[in-house]
């Protein structure tokens, strides 16, 4: 019986067993001191807020929030008047009167010794301020700026979806992690009861087998769940974002919440919250400006413009123009229809996929009051069973000795005891979810 019952707790011991050292003060000042990195504790709340600063997702969709709101900034802008100052300085040579090039301002340049070069200059300067403001441009720049303004929205839309990831990720992790640990507690001191009460009984050898049956499966018990803890903290730290050796430890407990939650009511919470749905919303409505934009391409401008110039060939510069006026500029545009027709069917793309998204929705609302549902009728029966075993093991226990049949009945209560833990833990889980795909915290 202790060659297979005491594996767990003997290799446990061998791990943690101080070594013996024998060594002089001399050779004792020349060790230095080692300091274990300091432990830390979590609890829900601020393993929450430590993911919603670390996540790479979630600073990535605030940095989109970030630019999405430059671009509304600069889709305003574009209301405002262009307005320039240029000035210009070059050296010609001509034989006939010609314009310098438009980047040095289309000024006239004459030959030496003709009437309007009579200083007879192969210089000519020149400095000018101008302004263009469009009147009217078929509404093309109150598109853009409703068109970024939205995309703003569905920016915010993506960070909230990706905040509730986050939380979500984080809340399964916590509790699976808490369920692993409790539940490699409650495997390891069962197998050490099973030891401590098989050492004081004389059996034959069937009964004998039966025990080392009982001791072989909370030894596996404990030794799954050793693992799946080990694999639960990795998931825990992925988490967080947090370095994978990590010291730490939980603070808290999965306690039974009892919810009653209409699924009608809970899926319309979620077309109402569901931050996924918002961001289809705004799609549609981006959608639908992009038609009014492509429309707005074989409208006219209309424009004001105007500049101030002044022009010498030596300084200072005496000679000035200005102008001001009016214009229109008509597009004709081969490719209007296949731009409408592009817009126009992503807007019915977009239809579609909201449509498609609402009932994906609703699937996952019904799925997670079914699943809770489950679970806390589940977790209610097994509470009570597990009670009333163990208060009628306690109450047997201390009227009676250690016997197979007393060994038999502490695996018994041991089993029912992890299988409350499982179904405390699948409704905490189960409640995380629906919280989820509703889009709000849910009070009892």
């Amino acid at each position: 019986m202790v060659s297979l019952l005491a594996t767990l707790f003997l290799s446990g011991s061998a791990a943690f067993a101080e070594p013996t050292v024998v060594a002089s003060s001399m050779a004792l000042a020349a060790v230095p001191v080692e300091t274990k990195p300091l432990e830390r504790s979590f609890t829900l709340e601020e393993a929450v807020a430590i993911a919603l600063k670390n996540d790479s997702r979630l600073l990535s969709a605030e940095q989109d929030r970030i630019i999405a709101l430059e671009r509304v900034t600069e889709a305003k802008l574009t209301f405002l008047p262009e307005l320039g100052l240029q000035a210009s300085a070059a050296k010609f040579g001509a034989l006939y009167p010609f314009a310098l090039a438009p980047e040095l301002g289309n000024v006239l340049a004459f030959p030496k010794g003709s009437q309007f070069n009579p200083t007879s200059s192969e210089n000519i300067y020149s400095g000018k301020g101008y302004m263009n403001f469009s009147v009217y441009e078929g509404g093309r720049s109150v598109n853009t700026l409703r068109l970024a303004q939205t995309a703003l929205q569905q920016a915010q839309s993506n960070y909230d979806s990706v905040k509730m990831d986050v939380i979500m990720a984080v809340k399964e992790s916590f509790f699976r992690l808490l369920a692993a640990q409790k539940r490699l507690a409650a495997a390891s001191q069962t197998a050490a009861d099973l030891q401590r009460m098989a050492a004081r009984l004389s059996l034959d050898p069937w009964d004998r087998i039966e025990v080392e049956r009982l001791g072989e499966e909370f030894r596996r018990e404990a030794a799954e769940a050793s693992r799946q803890a080990a694999l639960r903290r990795l998931d825990f730290l992925k988490a967080l974002n947090l370095e994978m050796d990590t010291p730490f430890r939980l603070l808290g407990e999965i306690d039974l919440k009892p919810l009653e939650v209409d699924p009608q009511k809970a899926a319309l919470w979620a077309f109402e919250l569901r931050p996924e749905l918002k961001s289809e919303i705004y799609k549609a409505q981006m959608d639908a400006i992009a038609v009014n934009l492509a429309i707005s391409r074989r409208y006219p401008t209309l424009f004001i413009a105007g500049d101030y110039q002044v022009t010498d060939q030596n300084f200072p510069l005496l000679n000035n123009n200005w102008a001001i006026g009016m214009g229109v500029k008509l597009p004709l545009t081969y490719d209007f229809f296949t731009k409408l027709y592009q817009k126009r069917a992503e807007q019915r793309q977009g239809q579609i996929k909201r449509a498609a998204l609402q009932d994906q929705v609703r699937l996952e609302v019904r799925q997670a009051c079914e699943h809770l549902s489950y679970w806390q009728e589940e977790a209610v029966q097994r509470s009570q069973r597990s009670r009333v075993v163990s208060g009628i093991y306690e109450k047997a226990s201390s009227e009676s000795s250690a016997s197979l049949a007393k060994l038999k009945a502490l695996s018994t209560v041991a089993r029912f005891r992890l299988a409350q833990l499982e179904a405390v833990t699948e409704h905490a889980l189960a409640r995380a979810h629906l919280e989820r795909a509703v889009g709000r915290e849910i009070s009892p």
